[in-house]
């Protein structure tokens, strides 16, 4: 797999786990609400692809859900900052690949 499709799986690993972050943030009042993790598996060529959805073990609180805002915070914070490196490592394979084409012309 090749530089610009590990950035781009990490920019759909991302997208998608802030999906999964907002739906959780969506449901936090709804009755017996599970929050959901979302797994990623790593490719032996490089990169990662979601492997999965996984409905957190914790007992949603009567008449509510268990999701905890505070953990949510955190995650849509992680995925934002995974989407904002694998963006800028692809601004940079493309500014190279331009360099190496000006280079042959």
């Amino acid at each position: 797999m090749d530089a610009m499709s590990v950035s781009l799986s990490g920019l759909n690993a991302a997208s998608l786990g802030m999906g999964v972050v907002a739906n959780n943030v969506a449901n936090v009042n709804s009755k017996d609400y599970r929050a959901k993790r979302l797994d990623f598996e790593d490719v032996a060529e490089g990169g990662v692809t979601p492997s999965g959805l996984t409905a957190s073990g914790e007992t949603p609180f009567p008449g509510g859900s268990n999701v905890e805002l505070d953990n949510e915070f955190v995650n849509m914070l992680t995925y934002a900052d995974a989407y904002k490196a694998n963006a800028k490592a692809l601004e940079v394979q493309q500014e190279i690949l331009g360099t190496v084409m000006d280079m042959k012309v």
